[in-house]
């Protein structure tokens, strides 16, 4: 990415924010990484690294502790390690063992939550799990990070035979001490080691009556350390012994640096990896203390900052108490892909320049891989360069003052912009006569648009005002002013012009009048009203906001009322409907009970004898009447809830569906008018299209509550059943068909038992009664009459 002037990181602020990434990463590869790091043009990488730092983010604040830890450094070890019969140092392999435990942890996490961060996934791939060599480097060392006395057989065995000379020399020494501290030959103080022997110490002038080796006197030379003839034999011994334990820990550091020699291409690739970690944790981290989001990543030239802090100031706060910090207001700005200049103006401190730095160092941290703290639904362009014109580039050694160095930076941008470049510049056409800076600059500015780079621009010159209001591709924009105390509020308002408020706050600390007077009239009197009326517009526009908020505070208001009003409506119709529901079911019980007890009496009038079919009829008619109407009612609500509950969008070909009649799902095939026909269990079926209620996911097919239904058979239900049927005399075909007919009526009609009189004579009408009566499965069984009522000549039928 080309960035121009060379310090445009300092003057932008991208330093600071490099600096503070430095400070969260763990390893000094990653800090490396970082002290150097720039902003990516390519797209692809870009996007890459935004959806590993998004993941990354989300599994910091939400998932369990990520396993980052002891990334050491190997890579001199590893260089070290390379020729052969090469020896690296026992903490190499400490570090070793580490860094290859962390490698495994950290990508069977990863491999363990793979679909909830697919972009660290594809970088865990590159880590090599390297079980052999940690099981061959634990076997050999203490959790302390030492070599274990049974690395070897060997080492083990010369380990014990040292520790039991050592035993042996601390005998013979302390009998050598109790012999001279009787004699009063001895100091206070107890042996020691001298020249890697063990020594006691011996007053001076008794050093020649004990036989002994001298190894060192005290500074004052009173002492003197003496090994005594009785130790020296075991102390060479140990000395031996020391030397073989040496070159044995040798042979097993080359084996072990041969085992490590054997994984160096894996190890460096873990390193690198895992470093690659550490850079994108590091980045989080920093992402997630400035509150940030990933924006989206524009298609076009189109910018929107919604709610976007300025970096450095909150980063600034992080560091104060919360008393101490200082209040920050974020910035929205928009620009359309077609508006390629944005000219800012408004009073000095406003935060004109605050609002460029914004711009330029969220652009820069987004194409370094960072989220930016601004809402997510903020989109930003990818730049492929960036120019910077901002503050005092005054050269003392190439002899250049401000201005020629603003015509350098000219210069320079020119040859090297294009449609994906970001301008910034600074009060523009400072430094120099301002008409003809004015006019050099709004050249810039058309030669900038002609290349289609985006351009903001902050000055105080009117002509560039007036230029931004009438070209096409340019707009105003302003730092808003608080009319009423002359201070800034540092808000952006695009398409306003701003003023620069000097005869206003020059008022405020009631400078002379005359001085006003004389300034006003020098101005002249078509700037003076036009300064007046850039003024004028900004009151009666923040006028408007407030309205305007005072509005969307009733709208709202309104809206939360007109809700609550539905919701309440929506409940009174609902519990109506659940009254009348109630109503006309027990209609229906009641109608039941009436249908019942008028079949109790017709059953009495049969077995009476006394028949009046006109009163029957009449009595069934008008309670078959009744019946129709709450029939229908309840039909009708329930149609109404159906239409309610299945309001949602219609159904088109290709979607799944349910008919509302059934529990039957299938893929709705083709529609014809009002007709249609769905694919269902390899079957197709054709319905009316308005029976099908589309099924948005799998919960939707599962089978609703059946509806509460009345369903009245006509006729059947209520037909008069007498409680026998008689068919002595009758042929047998005759006989069964009347027997057919009655079970069929008293099934519908619900009776629970009815008697067959069919007479005893042979018993041919009975056993056909019998057969014909072991087929129907609705009969739970028979069985002949007591003698009372008629014997073996009448069978009682009872149903289930």
């Amino acid at each position: 990415m080309h960035l121009y002037p060379e310090h445009l990181s300092e003057k932008i602020g991208f330093e600071s924010i490099r600096e503070a990434t430095v400070k969260k990463a763990q390893s000094g590869m990653a800090r490396e990484q970082l002290k150097s790091m720039m902003p990516f043009s390519d797209r692809q990488v870009i996007e890459r690294r935004l959806a590993q730092v998004k993941e990354m983010m989300d599994l910091l604040l939400n998932d369990s502790a990520f396993p980052l830890r002891n990334l050491h450094d190997v890579r001199n070890y590893l260089e070290k390690a390379r020729p052969e019969n090469s020896i690296i140092p026992l903490e190499a392999f400490v570090e070793i063992l580490e860094l290859s435990i962390t490698a495994r942890v950290v990508k069977s996490y990863i491999d363990q939550r793979k679909e909830h961060y697919p972009a660290l996934k594809n970088i865990s791939v590159g880590l090599i799990p390297l079980k052999d060599l940690e099981e061959t480097l634990q076997d050999v060392l203490t959790e302390n990070g030492e070599l274990r006395s049974d690395a070897s057989p060997k080492l083990q065995s010369i380990r014990k035979k040292i520790n039991k000379r050592k035993n042996d020399l601390r005998t013979s020494i302390n009998r050598v001490m109790g012999r001279l501290s009787k004699e009063g030959m001895t100091s206070d103080e107890g042996a020691t080691i001298r020249n890697g022997r063990m020594v006691i110490p011996v007053q001076a002038e008794y050093k020649r009556k004990v036989q002994g080796f001298v190894h060192d006197v005290s500074s004052s030379g009173q002492t003197v350390y003496l090994e005594p003839v009785e130790a020296l034999d075991i102390n060479n011994e140990i000395r031996q012994l020391e030397s073989e334990e040496k070159q044995e820990i040798e042979r097993i550091l080359r084996e072990l640096t041969s085992h490590v020699r054997q994984h160096r291409d894996s190890i460096r690739q873990n390193l690198k990896t895992l470093t690659t970690f550490d850079i994108i944790s590091a980045k989080a981290q920093l992402s997630i203390d400035l509150d940030g989001f990933v924006p989206v990543i524009s298609e076009t030239s189109h910018l929107y900052l919604k709610e976007t802090y300025n970096p450095l100031l909150l980063l600034k706060n992080l560091h104060l108490p919360k008393e101490k910090q200082e209040k920050v207001v974020p910035l929205n700005m928009e620009l359309a892909k077609d508006e390629r200049c944005l000219v800012i103006t408004g009073p000095n401190a406003g935060g004109k320049s605050v609002a460029l730095k914004t711009l330029g160092l969220c652009s820069m941290m987004i194409q370094s891989g960072f989220a930016i703290p601004a809402r997510d639904s903020s989109e930003v362009p990818i730049f492929n360069s960036i120019f910077v014109d901002m503050g005092d580039d005054q050269s003392i050694e190439n002899d250049l003052s401000t201005f020629s160095s603003r015509l350098e930076w000219m210069k320079h941008t020119l040859d090297n912009t294009n449609d994906q470049s970001l301008v910034l510049i600074d009060e523009a056409a400072a430094g120099t006569d301002p008409e003809e800076g004015g006019a050099l600059f709004q050249s810039l500015i058309e030669m900038l648009m002609e290349r289609k780079a985006k351009t903001l621009v902050t000055t105080h010159h009117g002509t560039l005002k007036i230029f931004a209001h009438d070209h096409e591709h340019a707009v105003n924009g302003s730092m808003e002013f608080n009319q009423d105390t002359l201070s800034p509020t540092y808000r952006f308002k695009k398409g306003v012009p701003g003023s620069s408020y000097a005869f206003e706050i020059a008022e405020r600390m009631e400078l002379q009048n005359e001085l006003l007077s004389r300034s006003r009239t020098l101005l002249g009197e078509a700037k003076s009203d036009m300064e007046t009326l850039i003024t004028e517009l900004e009151t009666k526009s923040q006028e408007a906001e407030e309205i305007k908020k005072k509005y969307d505070q009733l709208k709202s208001k309104t809206e939360k009322e007109r809700n609550r009003y539905q919701e309440k409506r929506s409940a009174i119709e609902k519990e109506k409907e659940q009254i009348r529901e109630k109503a006309l079911k027990e209609a229906k019980e009641i109608m039941d009970s009436a249908n019942q007890k008028i079949e109790e009496a017709v059953q009495r009038i049969v077995e009476q004898g006394e028949k009046d079919d006109e009163t029957i009829k009449e009595a069934r008619d008008e309670v078959e009447s009744h019946r129709k109407k709450v029939t229908s009612e309840l039909q009708e609500l329930e149609e109404d809830q159906e239409q309610y509950q299945d309001s949602s969008e219609k159904p088109e070909v290709g979607d799944l569906v349910r008919l509302k009649d059934a529990n039957t799902t299938g893929e709705l095939k083709d529609i014809n008018g009002k007709k249609a026909v769905i694919s269902a269990g390899g079957l197709r079926v054709k319905t009316k299209y308005n029976k099908l209620i589309k099924v948005e996911d799998a919960s939707d097919r599962k089978p609703k509550k059946q509806k509460v239904k009345v369903n009245f058979e006509d006729g059947n239900r209520f037909k008069m059943v007498k409680p026998q049927l008689s068919i002595r005399g009758m042929r047998g075909d005759a006989a069964m068909k009347e027997v057919q007919r009655y079970i069929d009526d008293a099934v519908a009609a619900g009776k629970s038992d009815v008697q067959i009189i069919h007479g005893k004579g042979e018993g041919i009408l009975k056993k056909l009664v019998h057969e014909y009566l072991n087929k129907r499965k609705e009969v739970e069984g028979y069985e002949m009459a007591p003698i009372s009522q008629g014997g073996a000549g009448c069978t009682i039928v009872k149903f289930r």
